[in-house]
């Protein structure tokens, strides 16, 4: 098969890619072996998003992610339920280290699958984050005189 040679026409580049694409009012379902929990994350997220955001391409990082967080609940709970006089002794103060350890690295996986599905804050509202950046421009140049900004 031989393959156009410079730039795109205007029909090649517009052109849908063939993956299958679902009904704009139809969710995509959690899958039967998520645990009760992780169809809850699952739902909350695919629903708070547009019906058209997630794809069957998702599922393998959707439920990574819905992994994580339920871990990490989990394991936030042991770090809360863990008896304060447990640090006294050198093995409860390890066995406290190695949940925060845990929490941390659930955390991060967690973090990392959202940044990948694109449902962090950032991704969602990139303009609030850059408004900043976008005012700090506005302001007067430290080369810059009052003269010289009005000519």
């Amino acid at each position: 098969m031989k393959t156009q040679r410079g730039r795109k026409s205007l029909t090649a580049a517009t052109t849908l890619p063939k993956t299958p694409v679902l009904v704009s009012n139809q969710r995509l379902p959690a899958p039967a072996h998520l645990t009760d929990a992780e169809m809850a994350i699952w739902n909350q997220v695919v629903s708070d998003q547009p019906a058209s955001a997630f794809t069957e391409t998702h599922i393998p990082m959707l439920e990574i992610y819905c992994r994580h967080v339920v871990q990490g609940r989990i394991l936030s709970d042991e770090v809360l339920n863990f008896d304060r006089a447990w640090l006294a002794d050198d093995d409860g103060l390890k066995r406290y280290d190695k949940l925060l350890g845990m929490v941390e690295r659930e955390s991060r996986a967690a973090n990392a699958a959202a940044r990948a599905l694109r449902i962090t804050r950032q991704s969602l509202h990139p303009t609030v984050v850059g408004n900043d950046v976008m005012r700090h421009n506005k302001s007067r140049k430290p080369w810059e005189t009052p003269e010289t900004i009005e000519q």
